[in-house]
């Protein structure tokens, strides 16, 4: 059972209560006196007075007929846990269709009433409280960085792309040295300063490729696509020497321990993580600003290569995010690549290459458009990081394109565009990130843009 909820003394409920959209009353559970009703309430219905029971059964007749008093509706609405739906007059003269609950709160109770007559702002409602809810869910308040929870739905997406295709991914755990004495000596303010300078130092040198969490307290996670140990090692002395090197503004000098590991073929996320964490301790016991690694590797040179003789690639229904548009442009961006991948293996003239690449750049450019509209209209949270992520590849994209004109364009390049980039990364990977957003709210589906 979790522990209930403690309110900080800083916080107004009143206030809170009072800006929420839902109808509130609070009710002497005693005598069914109105104690107190939110501005929502008031503006349906009115200051009330009374008892909730008199109340209830003044806003359910209709003058002109004979409709027979509702009865006792403190004691029906106790009676029924997911509420009673009705139509409740209301202060302007019109009739509201409501849900209405009963909740006891020691010797009150709280009564609250939905408006079911307004689909439109209700769905609306809902539909910012769900984006707000999940931003706060997966990112952390003070860093800005992803939390522990989006932190791990992002590796077991790399681990399912590592044990399909091969690529090496690897994992760094960070936890500053000596934060407790940081705390005890210049406060928790100061610690907290620390925290977001820490955060900031640590992106300004990852790719954005890479995702950088904050795993709990003074500990950081950052997941590394397509590195290998030894890249990954390179990557944590740079960032302890990023900390270390320049005292921090408000703490003065700083400095941090690591611990790498790369995911192993028979790895869960506990067992990778713990590897890292086992890293990180050894750097600790050697005196702390340092970088430790776990000495496994699953770089594997066979599959790299394996990767870049790829043939095709293949196309099924669980592929689907659930948007007719998006799910489309993605079946015809297979489509194009496995022409490319075909035409690469037959060895085709360059100028074919070429033109199919500037086929593949043009349907990606008209995805990406339609595809933000789209997140747009459903109000995804992480929708700008998203077309971040699309002007990212669009420029990787137009690289190659440059390069094929001039007759310079790797093969191993252009197949690790396709294939890892594009494909198994961003088409299969961070889009199925916004599947819940395309199935929770329903909406018309936009048209594909003609251009």
């Amino acid at each position: 059972m979790p522990p209930p909820l403690t309110l900080p003394p800083d916080l107004d409920c009143a206030a809170l209560l009072d800006s929420l959209p839902v109808a509130l009353a609070l009710v002497n559970g005693e005598n069914g006196q109105f104690v107190c009703a939110n501005q929502a309430f008031l503006q349906h219905f009115g200051q009330p007075s009374g008892p909730f029971d008199t109340w209830w059964s003044h806003t359910h007749h209709i003058e002109g007929t004979d409709s027979a008093d509702p009865g006792p509706a403190l004691q029906m609405l106790a009676g029924s846990e997911e509420g009673v739906e009705s139509d409740i007059l209301g202060s302007d003269g019109r009739r509201h269709h409501m849900r209405t609950r009963l909740r006891s709160h020691g010797r009150y109770l709280l009564v609250c009433l939905i408006d079911l007559s307004d689909g439109n702002a209700h769905q609306e409602i809902l539909r910012q409280a769900l984006a707000e809810m999940e931003t706060r869910s997966t990112t952390d308040a003070l860093t800005g960085l992803p939390t522990r929870r989006r932190l791990e739905e992002a590796a077991l997406s790399e681990m399912h792309r590592f044990r399909r295709f091969g690529h090496p991914i690897s994992l760094i755990m960070a936890d500053i040295d000596h934060f407790k004495r940081i705390n005890d000596s210049l406060g928790h303010l100061v610690g907290d300063q620390v925290l977001v300078e820490f955060a900031q130092r640590l992106s300004k040198r990852c790719r954005d490729l890479d995702v950088i969490g904050r795993y709990g307290g003074e500990e950081f996670v950052i997941l590394l696509p397509s590195t290998p140990l030894a890249g990954a090692t390179t990557l944590a002395n740079t960032l302890r020497q990023t900390i270390c090197d320049t005292p921090f503004d408000t703490a003065g000098p700083v400095s941090a321990s690591f611990g790498v590991a790369e995911c192993l073929a028979g790895d869960d996320w506990p067992n990778w993580l713990s590897r890292a964490d086992q890293a990180l301790y050894q750097a600790k016991d050697a005196g702390r600003n340092r970088v430790m690694s776990a000495p496994e590797s699953a770089f594997d040179e066979r599959a790299i290569k394996h990767r870049s003789r790829l043939d095709r690639l293949t196309w099924d229904d669980g592929h689907c995010v659930g948007d007719p548009v998006i799910d489309a442009q993605h079946h015809h961006l297979f489509e194009l690549a496995n022409r490319l991948l075909h035409q690469v293996r037959e060895a085709r003239p360059p100028a074919e290459i070429h033109a199919v690449i500037r086929d593949l750049a043009r349907a990606t450019s008209r995805h990406f458009r339609d595809e933000e509209a789209i997140l747009t209209s459903v109000d995804y949270p992480r929708r700008e990081q998203h077309a971040k992520a699309h002007r990212i590849l669009s420029a990787k994209l137009d690289a190659l394109s440059t390069q094929s004109a001039h007759g310079s364009l790797p093969t191993s390049k252009l197949i690790e565009f396709l294939a890892y980039d594009l494909v198994d990364h961003h088409a299969l990977g961070a889009d199925r990130d916004f599947i819940p957003w395309l199935r929770r709210i329903p909406r018309d589906t936009p048209p594909p843009s003609d251009a």
